[in-house]
């Protein structure tokens, strides 16, 4: 009876696991290519293309591209908001790839 309770526990937890795998497997991480204060981010749930604008920052001379998609897919988070400093680097947002 353990012993069958301990198989059932394990298949559990390993099915957890495999889709918890299979959740974030999916998602790629979009990293800033300069730092600076954020001016303008994509929202939550957008369609996007490889090298679609994610997010923008402002500079001496106005705003540029700090972070570009590196996949197509839809926008599943974006970390930082408008107003907050991001370092060079910096993981802001990520991607679910279609």
């Amino acid at each position: 009876m353990k012993r069958k309770l301990l198989i059932t526990a394990l298949f559990v937890c390993l099915m957890a696991g495999g889709i918890h795998l299979a959740i974030a497997g999916s998602l790629t991480d979009v990293r800033s290519t300069l730092g600076g204060t954020v001016s303008w981010t994509v929202p939550v749930g957008t369609r996007v293309e490889e090298g679609s604008e994610i997010i923008r920052i402002s500079t001496l001379t106005g705003t540029t591209a700090a972070a570009r998609a590196s996949v197509a897919g839809t926008v599943q988070q974006v970390l930082v908001g408008e107003g907050q400093t991001v370092q060079k680097g910096a993981v802001v947002a990520r991607i679910g790839q279609d």
